[in-house]
């Protein structure tokens, strides 16, 4: 149905009523706040490869404090690979340091704000990510893709606000920063060790989740000169106003991306806004993300030595191919459960196309590299390179290389079809929400990542590295049951 509001008098006359409703989100629905506020956010990417580390801020821009869910996510199949809570007192502000590791990741945080367990402060130091859920020794068992720690080293990060302490409380004072330190985090800690207030009641001094969640990532290369910087995706009314969340144990799996109290989205096509309400709560959360196109660019100019490549993420894509979520068989918008298939890979095949900057559109090679005879998508994280000498990732060092595409030009824009539509046979489109809409495509989020190099300025001979990051675009598709356009 369309998204509903109530109708007021415009005194101007200029606009009327059923404009101002166009941007007015349901009450009880969730949304991908364009302001970057919510109750759960998503990063599309981190990663430790190629000299890189990766830095995630949070700021809690409330005059509560927060318990806050931090799960990182590697990038084959979105296996846990470091879960741990994170209390923000108000006005609260927290950065953490993804590093590597001999093989793998670790992370480490400067930042004072508490959490379980609490943080190593160094890099030397560093907390190691773990191979538990994709190595058999965890409760999710192996899942078919590598199982050494080298597959810690990229993938994406969801944040999940647990719920705002209550005050009030011995918790929320004892989180709460005085001249810049929390006055107990220990007390906090104790509180989940054997025997501790949450182990008995999880509930204690914690509320119903309020938002107000933000957060930005940067990938930066310091010997290279190199960074690469995005905002979070944000999703706003994750939960149903005034619904608890589930303040969990530090490594628990949930909550997650799936863990939404609202079964209802609203999105908005080129045709109109609407509000969809499915069975099942992740299904309302695919639908946030979903597209049937991704549009964005490449410049690959050998005289500036540009490299570009881009970076998708499946944000919701594990519990719909995944052995342990998907447990039966692979569901819709997905073709294919993840398996031991090249590696470890769940593909789903695309259509590409692209165009130079005079409308010109070239022929496209086969990827090297790729992992199919077709075009297509293999991981919950991956990046796709163009125009690169050679077989690889060659800008982000990345090992989840899902096709490089020589595109026959040095620049232009590329796009992304995904759908039944756009791939006959597929099972690319999500089930039908409860009024007969379905949404076409896959849901995605990511960016372009763009560098070049510069060694010659007014004729002196210099070495300037550049960087800059776009996140796509995207394009929603939708359809009735019979095959008609959504209205």
């Amino acid at each position: 149905m369309k998204m509903g509001c109530a109708m007021k008098p415009i005194a101007s006359g200029i606009l009327s009523a059923a404009t101002l409703c166009l941007s007015a989100p349901s009450a009880l629905a969730m949304y991908l706040n364009a302001g970057g506020s919510g109750q759960v956010l998503v990063y599309p990417y981190y990663t430790v490869n190629g000299g890189y580390n990766s830095f995630v801020t949070i700021t809690n821009s409330t005059s509560g404090g927060k318990a806050v869910k931090v799960r990182l996510l590697e990038g084959y199949d979105g296996r846990d690979v470091m879960d741990f809570n994170l209390y923000l007192s108000p006005h609260d502000y927290w950065a953490g340091v993804i590093v590597p590791t001999a093989g793998g990741a670790a992370i480490f945080s400067g930042d004072n704000s508490c959490t379980v367990p609490a943080l190593p402060t160094t890099a030397a130091t560093a907390l190691p990510f773990t191979t538990a859920n994709f190595d058999g020794t965890g409760e999710q068992g192996k899942d078919g893709g590598p199982t050494g720690v080298a597959r810690t080293r990229e993938g994406h990060v969801e944040i999940i606000e647990m719920g705002a302490l209550t005050g009030p409380s011995d918790t929320l004072k004892a989180i709460t920063h005085a001249f810049g330190v929390p006055a107990n985090c220990a007390s906090v800690v104790s509180a989940w060790a054997n025997g501790g207030k949450w182990t008995i009641d999880s509930t204690r001094d914690i509320g119903a989740p309020s938002g107000g969640l933000s957060g930005n990532a940067m990938i930066l290369d310091v010997a290279n000169g190199v960074v690469f910087s995005y905002a979070a995706d944000a999703i706003a009314q994750f939960y149903v106003k005034g619904g608890l969340g589930e303040h969990s144990r530090p490594d628990a799996l949930t909550p997650n991306i799936s863990s939404a109290t609202s079964h209802v989205a609203d999105i908005h096509t080129d045709d109109a806004p609407l509000s969809l309400t499915y069975t099942r709560s992740i299904d309302a959360v695919s639908a946030l993300f979903m597209a049937d196109n991704v549009q964005n660019e490449y410049w690959t100019s050998p005289g500036i030595a540009g490299n570009s490549e881009w970076v998708l993420t499946y944000p919701t894509k594990r519990f719909y191919v995944d052995p342990y979520y998907a447990v039966d068989a692979v569901q819709p918008p997905f073709d294919a459960r993840f398996s031991a298939v090249n590696g470890g890979t769940a593909f789903s095949q695309m259509k590409v196309d692209s165009w130079d900057r005079e409308e010109r559109s070239p022929v496209i090679f086969a990827p090297f590299g790729s992992l199919q005879s077709v075009f297509g998508l293999s991981y919950e994280t991956q990046v796709l390179g163009f125009n690169q000498a050679q077989p690889g990732s060659a800008l982000l060092a990345s090992k989840l290389v899902s096709g490089d595409f020589v595109a026959g030009i040095d620049n232009g824009w590329f796009q992304i079809a995904l759908g039944t539509q756009a791939v006959a046979g597929s099972n690319q489109q999500l089930v039908a929400a409860a009024n007969g809409d379905i949404l076409v495509g896959q849901p995605v989020t990511g960016f372009w990542a763009f560098g070049f190099a510069n060694g010659d300025v007014n004729g002196q001979h210099v070495l300037a590295n550049y960087s800059a990051l776009y996140r796509h675009k995207m394009h929603v598709g939708c359809k009735r049951v019979d095959g008609a356009p959504c209205t």
